[in-house]
């Protein structure tokens, strides 16, 4: 029974891991001139189905971390008594 918040703690690990390298991936918001050029190529290639894919990642995989926290803690404290 010890061996379930250890593994709970391993998978929040991960997943903060993957969320910052998720973060990084994505590309920052503000305009600038090179903006308003790339956005007329950006339908083809796809540029901003992937920001919205990679902005909705983050928020799923920022879910996820909330509820393995919690199940964390609920392990833990059984654990304790």
């Amino acid at each position: 029974m010890r061996t379930i918040p250890i593994i709970f703690g391993f998978f929040i690990i991960v997943k903060c891991l993957f969320l910052i390298l998720v973060i990084l991936i994505q590309t920052p918001k503000k305009e600038n001139i090179n903006q308003s050029f790339m956005e007329k190529n950006s339908r083809f290639f796809g540029i901003k189905r992937t920001n919205t894919f990679l902005e909705n990642l983050t928020w799923f995989l920022s879910v996820i971390i909330f509820f393995l926290i919690l199940l964390f803690n609920f392990f833990l404290k059984l654990n304790v008594s």
